[in-house]
């Protein structure tokens, strides 16, 4: 075993650009996000599960919460949970750029591996995205950067790039890459592709996520299912 799991923070649908430091949610407003994930990491094999939801106290200032586990059967040293808990505000916007920053406080393991990291943390991040319309469907980009710090001195920087658009009146596509390198950690590389669809009130859609960074073997399959009000 060469690396580690990173934490991975994904955008479920195009409506749900929300994990993603420049965006807010309206004043009363939430947005909710439950996924699964079957994970393949060198030889082992298991279950991710996440919940994620955020909630608008006023314009420019949304509330995040996310809890995660991910078990390996067989491997239970690379198990692992977390509770993550974040204010994220809206510093400028300008048409369709806004800019934004989130401070969050955590607990758990982080990252999966013979060196991980534990214990209660702090994340700093600011991130810049553009949302509007592309060819007359919606459509966002954005970049975040992040500096993640836990207990006994592990540190970590990510940065993260992603789009998603509306294909059809019903159907859309989200792409993500992140990077990131730590003091104690493997240097990590990942892509994220998803498709889905609005249906009703939710958005539900399937990915496949994969390590290409070289240090350590990683895929994932994974459905997502997103509300909103």
């Amino acid at each position: 075993m060469r690396g580690q799991v990173t934490l991975i923070l994904t955008a479920a649908s195009l409506a749900a650009t929300a994990e993603a430091a420049p965006w807010t949610q309206a004043d009363g407003s939430w947005y909710g996000r439950a996924l699964v994930a079957r994970d393949t990491l060198n030889s082992a094999e298991g279950w991710r599960a996440d919940l994620y939801a955020e909630y608008g106290l006023t314009g420019n200032l949304t509330l995040t919460a996310k809890s995660e586990a991910v078990t390996y059967q067989g491997f239970d040293a690379f198990d692992r949970d977390m509770l993550r808990l974040s204010l994220r505000r809206q510093l400028l916007q300008r048409g369709n750029w806004t800019l934004g920053a989130e401070a969050a406080v955590l607990d758990g393991s982080t990252s999966t591996g013979f060196t991980s990291c534990d214990g209660f943390g702090a994340e700093m991040r600011t991130g810049l995205g553009y949302s509007g319309e592309r060819k007359g469907r919606a459509f966002y980009a954005f970049g975040d950067v992040a500096f993640i710090r836990q207990e006994q001195g592990c540190e970590r920087w990510r940065a993260e790039f992603g789009y998603g658009s509306d294909l059809t009146e019903h159907i859309f596509l989200t792409q993500q890459i992140w990077f990131e390198e730590g003091n104690i950690s493997a240097r990590s590389v990942k892509t994220e592709s998803q498709i889905g669809v609005h249906w009703g009130p939710a958005d539900v859609s399937l990915g496949y996520r994969e390590e290409i960074g070289g240090a350590f073997e990683e895929t994932a399959v994974l459905i997502a299912v997103v509300m909103r009000r």
